[in-house]
């Protein structure tokens, strides 16, 4: 008989003794007593019904309590069966799915209502069904074990260990058992990868081109692979290598512990079958799972043939270092930065061409009718050599390089034909290597390296190779400085004529408006209004073709000024800037945010105001109608340069416009939106590239934009 049970009688018991106590208070009632007993009989009934009523309360709050306590229970044990990591089925006698957990479903891919009352034997792989019915056989009579293969919906079968055990009667009267699948997968698969590795393990062993041993303590039990065959012959009874190979002392000191590696090896000849060899032998322990030395591998690679390779390169390597070392120089001189400039460019050359072939001086010297003049020389401060310094044509080798067109290269100009020359008679050149060089087709001069004494190492084809090479950069220096220096003739031309026609173009053009101007003033009441139009239109393009040549003046004069390059504070030139527009910061409500510590630069004062102001100018100009301007000026200091910055809140530009807008008289609105003629961005660019700077822009439209600075950092 359970708890609930006994409750249930004793409430039933009370139920009765609470029905006799009504049944005697009825009898009372009837027989009509006198009042004072009646009254007594009345309390103890009353008292005992009480009682009765309070036993009553007690036994139903205690019926509750436990029927919560079970409700708890019931919900802790569902949990755990819904929750669990394994699969769990209860099977009735059937052998069918009475119910199915969380875990269970995901095994199986399919939802509860396509898996309860289905026999359990559907969803297990066709080639495991015999072992399941073994399985359910066996757990008849107790709690049974065994590993199939699961068939889930829409995806691959898969592993699992199976574990069943009866079910009491608290499940009821039919048999029924619980069930419990375990995902065996990742074992599986580890047991895959193992068997695989074994296999490779012996693959690898077997046809590995290197020669193993494998060696037991004591010396015994020696395996060897294909490779070892081949290298030493049949093994004999134990295994082991020829004695001549001489592995035993470090067999003995690779079981205690030490690896040794062996690069190159000595085996002497032994007979016809056993040539001169040389063997990279690799020794070394194999710990097992005790900690201790079980094994010993060793491992012969027959470099015989590589040996004998390596001798023969050696000498050709030397030969090929030294070409190396050529084109080495060759590199370290191509890549001297542009920046330098060059004639920095050309002495940093012969520094390192002097330094690679050992010579004490390098020249490029050029050839002008019967002298040789000293162009860019490379040489140590005492030997007094001065560019521009000119030579008789006649005294030097320059001659004899231009006659022949190639490379002269003596080591040594005494044991040489050159001997009675005069370059070495008269000024003590002892060694000598030069080569032409050639300018946009013609002969220019020579680059030469010279010594006062013979070189020791003398000059090979690598050598002559370098100077042929040496040459042509050098040729094609000179051929970019002589663009540079027409270019910049060719610019300031252009800009002088740019100067001087806008400069002549204002004055017919003043006379133009002035004239347009007095016709409006003196006529205007006798036209009608499409001739006064006519008129104003007239007037207004003068106005703006003056502003335009104004502008184009502005762009001309930028670097032209004569007044020499000093330090400039960009402090001092940004305040002056924005003071310009104070007015139009009260009008639009406004500020300017200058940064302290803003750097000093080496520049035009003049140049960088203009600078200022146009950045300014447009930032004001560009607004959002939706906030007043606020314009930023910032800088970071960095090892090469100063990084400055003008950012703004307007309108922005959109990205595909951030080239276009520096190019002169490029505009993205019309005129009768912004004002302007569209070459102040072009002005700026012009005065930072006067300075070898840069200036780029990043902007998204209505997000503000800002214009970055780069200028040289430099005393």
């Amino acid at each position: 008989m359970t708890r609930n049970d006994r409750s249930r009688k004793t409430r039933a018991e009370l139920e009765l003794e609470l029905a006799a106590v009504e049944a005697e208070l009825r009898i009372l009632r009837d027989d009509r007593p006198n009042a004072g007993t009646f009254q007594q009989q009345m309390a103890e009934a009353l008292h005992s019904l009480q009682v009765h009523q309070e036993e009553l309360k007690s036994q139903n709050e205690q019926l509750r309590q436990t029927q919560i306590n079970l409700e708890l229970t019931s919900q802790k044990y569902h949990d755990l069966f819904e929750n669990s990591p394994a699969g769990y089925f209860i099977i009735d006698s059937s052998f069918s799915i009475l119910e199915i957990n969380a875990t269970g479903m995901e095994m199986l891919g399919r939802a509860k209502n396509r898996l309860v009352g289905k026999p359990f034997l559907l969803f297990v792989e066709r080639a495991s069904r015999r072992a399941l019915d073994d399985h359910f056989l066996q757990v008849r009579g107790g709690p049974a074990r065994c590993e199939l293969w699961l068939q889930p919906d829409q995806r691959p079968p898969f592993p699992v260990i199976l574990q069943s055990l009866p079910l009491g009667q608290s499940w009821g009267d039919n048999w029924c058992c619980l069930t419990t699948a375990f995902d065996i997968s990742d074992r599986k698969a580890a047991e895959t990868a193992l068997r695989g590795s074994e296999a490779r393990f012996r693959a690898i062993f077997e046809q590995n081109p290197v020669a193993v041993q494998l060696v037991e303590a004591e010396g015994g039990g020696r395996m060897s692979n294909r490779a070892w065959t081949r290298l030493w012959g049949q093994p004999g009874p134990d295994g082991a290598a020829p004695p001549d190979a001489g592995m035993e002392p470090h067999l003995a000191a690779a079981f205690a512990g030490e690896q040794i590696d062996l690069p190159a090896l000595y085996v002497a000849p032994n007979g016809r079958e056993l040539p001169e060899r040389w063997i990279h032998a690799h020794v070394y322990p194999v710990l097992g799972a005790d900690g201790g030395i079980g094994e010993v591998v060793v491992a012969h690679e027959d470099i015989t043939e590589r040996t004998r390779i390596a001798r023969a390169l050696e000498e050709r390597t030397q030969r090929l270092q030294r070409q190396y070392d050529n084109l080495r120089a060759l590199s370290e001189i191509a890549a001297l930065p542009s920046g330098f400039g060059a004639a920095q460019q050309l002495a940093a050359a012969l520094d390192l061409g002097r330094r690679h072939l050992g010579l004490d001086i390098g020249l490029i010297v050029r050839i002008d009718d019967r002298q040789a003049i000293i162009e860019h020389h490379g040489a140590p401060p005492e030997r007094g050599i001065v560019n521009g310094s000119p030579l008789d044509l006649a005294d030097t080798f320059c001659a004899v390089v231009i006659e022949t067109d190639d490379v002269l290269a003596l080591p040594d100009v005494a044991a040489s034909a050159y001997a009675d020359h005069p370059a070495y008679r008269r000024l003590g050149i002892a060694s000598y290597l030069g080569a032409p060089i050639r300018l946009r087709g013609q002969v220019y001069g020579t680059v030469a390296f010279h010594a006062a004494h013979p070189t020791p190492r003398g000059f090979d084809e690598g050598d002559i190779e370098f100077m042929r090479l040496l040459a042509r950069l050098v040729g094609a220096v000179l051929e970019q400085e002589e663009n540079r220096r027409d270019l910049a003739r060719s610019n300031a031309e252009l800009e002088q004529f740019a100067y001087v026609a806008s400069h002549d173009l204002r004055q017919p053009l003043r006379q133009v408006s002035s004239y347009v101007s007095l016709l409006a003033r003196r006529y205007g009441d006798r036209l009608d209004d499409t001739a006064r139009e006519f008129i104003n239109f007239a007037h207004d393009g003068a106005v703006r073709m003056d502003r335009l040549i104004i502008d184009l003046l502005e762009y001309s004069r930028i670097g032209r000024n004569q007044k020499p390059i000093e330090p400039v504070d960009l402090g001092e030139v940004a305040a002056d800037a924005a003071a310009n527009f104070r007015a139009a910061l009260a009008e639009t409500g406004g500020r300017i945010e200058i940064a302290p510590g803003l750097p000093t630069v080496r520049g035009d004062a003049t140049d960088l105001g203009r600078l200022f102001q146009n950045l300014i100018g447009n930032a004001i100009k560009y607004r959002s109608p939706d906030r007043p301007p606020l314009i930023r000026i910032g800088v970071v200091t960095l090892p090469a340069e100063h990084h400055l910055s003008v950012a703004d809140n307007g309108i922005g530009i959109d990205p595909e416009y951030h080239e276009t807008i520096f190019r002169i008289f490029q505009r993205l609105h019309t005129p009768d939106k912004y004002e302007g003629t569209g070459i102040g961005l072009a002005i700026c660019k012009k005065v930072v590239e006067q300075m070898q700077g840069r200036i780029w822009v990043e902007s998204m439209p209505d997000q503000g934009t800002t214009f970055h600075i780069g200028l040289p950092n430099r005393p």
